[in-house]
């Protein structure tokens, strides 16, 4: 008899890391809502930090509920939200922020919102 390893097909094992990946994210946005977070971990061990992709509405209430998100998600390990990237179409924006220390921020000169 010839055994072979089963190997699982590319497609197949990438709906299962993308599976993995979103079942992750369940419960940061309650259902329903027009903002979806995305949430991943810095690998290197010298940059110990979280960071938030928050696609929300392009509006300006839009862009305060992404960042109110952003403050509620980082302020849980009591770090703050820096808005780092951002990109918009006409009705959507990804916003992706960064949870810093607080003194890690103002040492790099970014602002952040008073609390």
């Amino acid at each position: 008899m010839n055994h072979r390893p089963t190997r699982i097909p590319t497609t197949t094992a990438g709906a299962l890391l993308l599976a993995s990946a979103l079942a992750g994210c369940a419960g940061l946005v309650p259902p329903g809502s027009d903002i979806a977070v995305t949430s991943y971990q810095s690998g290197d061990r010298w940059l110990n930090a979280s960071f938030y992709i928050v696609e929300h509405p392009f509006s300006d209430d839009g862009a305060a509920r992404a960042q109110a998100k952003a403050d509620q998600l980082c302020g849980g390990s009591q770090r703050v939200a820096v808005q780092s990237e951002r990109a918009c179409s006409l009705a959507k924006c990804t916003t992706q922020y960064v949870c810093m220390k607080p003194e890690d921020a103002k040492a790099s000169g970014v602002e952040t919102r008073a609390k």
